[in-house]
């Protein structure tokens, strides 16, 4: 299992702060540059260590992403990881008298808080940022708050995106259009199957749910949401759907790989590699967590959101084809409820644990919002992304998230005294 150190700021003594991988390959960058967990760290003397979550990157236990293997994954066996990795490399570097304070974002969150609760005697605090607490198998909640998102620009904004997606829908419903689909989405193949076509809407919806979720973050091309709903009121670009197209050309541009898998059995193999050189990936492996543990599938089963054609059921079909045919809805319904039966769900308890959770993130809604003891706070940024929090401070920040990020501070020091 791999982990970071970046000892800059360290005075013995000083507190440690153990940042936890999420779904995704470690990178050193995140507790070397300067993103706000890492003032924290030079305010306040600390010792900073980033731990990548086995099955994701570079941590692989096991030689493949089989099924078989993937058995070992989950959330559980993470948490005893975490504890693992703090226990010995505290004996190894003599921290065992430091307060340990636990990070991450998004699943990594979820995973720092727990760490807390389940071992306050290893972890005197934690940072769950977009924390989803809840699992939930059918998260319809997400694009409802994509469509909230979008209205607060304008109240035309998600009604032209709206009439986008609702044009890509009537194409792709009529086989003359699939070329013109192809040559405008840059998809790799001709659709031919109602499962094609459920596959591309989710890839073509889920940029413009991405690029909300991460608003103000700058980790998109459109780094601002008000950048999203200016090009989307441009006429001189020219219909909707052709401004749609224009800003999903500029999401893939950087962010994503030239060419969508709209095609549902070219998306089922890349799911299906369980080769070694998929370790770097984490679509698979994320996507097992979510048909095993959490559920988290942002379907279209909401008439409150502007789209179409995502249902629970499209989703539960993949886990049976991704994975086993054993991995069905009643499968995901017994998992998801497990989940919140071991972890409480938002029955959260324990103490000093921060929330901090983005009014336009959707994750929100499964996270902490409001403030639950004084020791078990949330900080809810209003305009705020996800895991703004903890982002590099920038010009266009607006003053509630500059603040939350300070108070986030206070309250830390104060626990660390």
């Amino acid at each position: 299992q791999r982990y970071f150190i970046n000892d800059a700021f360290y005075k013995p003594g000083g507190p440690v702060f153990l940042n936890i991988g999420g779904p995704e390959t470690a990178c050193e960058s995140w507790i070397s540059m300067n993103n706000t967990w890492v003032t924290y760290a030079e305010r306040l003397g600390a010792l900073f260590l980033l731990l990548e979550h086995r099955f994701y990157g570079h941590s692989q236990p096991t030689g493949d992403l089989s099924t078989a293997s993937l058995r070992y994954l989950s959330s559980r066996q993470a948490l005893a990881d975490i504890v693992n990795f703090r226990t010995k490399i505290a004996k190894k570097m003599g921290l065992t008298e430091n307060k340990w304070v636990a990070f991450g974002c998004w699943y990594g969150g979820f995973l720092a808080a727990w760490s807390r609760i389940k071992y306050p005697e290893l972890f005197a605090a934690a940072v769950g940022s977009s924390a989803p607490m809840q699992a939930k198998a059918n998260f319809y909640e997400y694009l409802e708050v994509v469509q909230r998102s979008l209205a607060t620009h304008n109240s035309e904004c998600f009604q032209t995106v709206k009439e986008a997606f609702k044009q890509v829908v009537k194409m792709m419903k009529l086989p003359e259009f699939y070329s013109k689909l192809e040559d405008d989405f840059t998809e790799c193949l001709f659709l031919s199957l109602s499962l094609d076509q459920d596959t591309g809407l989710q890839a073509i919806d889920i940029v413009i749910g991405k690029n909300i979720k991460y608003h103000f973050n700058l980790k998109f091309p459109l780094s601002h949401m008000d950048d999203l709903c200016d090009m989307m009121a441009n006429t001189s670009l020219g219909s909707p759907y052709h401004r749609y197209v224009r800003i999903i050309h500029l999401l893939f541009e950087t962010e994503y790989s030239p060419c969508l898998a709209a095609n549902y059995k070219n998306k089922e193999c890349k799911k299906q590699n369980t080769e070694r050189q998929m370790q770097i990936e984490w679509n698979r492996q994320q996507f097992y967590q979510f048909c095993t543990e959490f559920g988290f599938f942002q379907t279209t089963d909401s008439k409150n959101q502007p789209f179409t054609g995502l249902p629970l059921s499209y989703f539960v079909q993949q886990c049976s084809d991704f994975f086993d045919p054993k991995f069905n809805y009643d499968s995901l319904k017994k998992g998801v409820k497990s989940t919140n039966a071991y972890y409480s769900g938002f029955k959260v308890t324990g103490s000093k644990i921060i929330f901090p959770n983005g009014s336009f993130d959707p994750w929100h809604v499964l996270g902490i919002p409001k403030d639950i003891t004084k020791d078990l706070p949330a900080v809810f940024i209003k305009g705020a992304g996800h895991c703004a929090d903890l982002y590099k401070q920038k010009d266009i920040d607006s003053t509630e998230l500059i603040q939350a990020r300070e108070r986030i501070f206070q309250i830390l020091q104060k626990w660390l005294k």
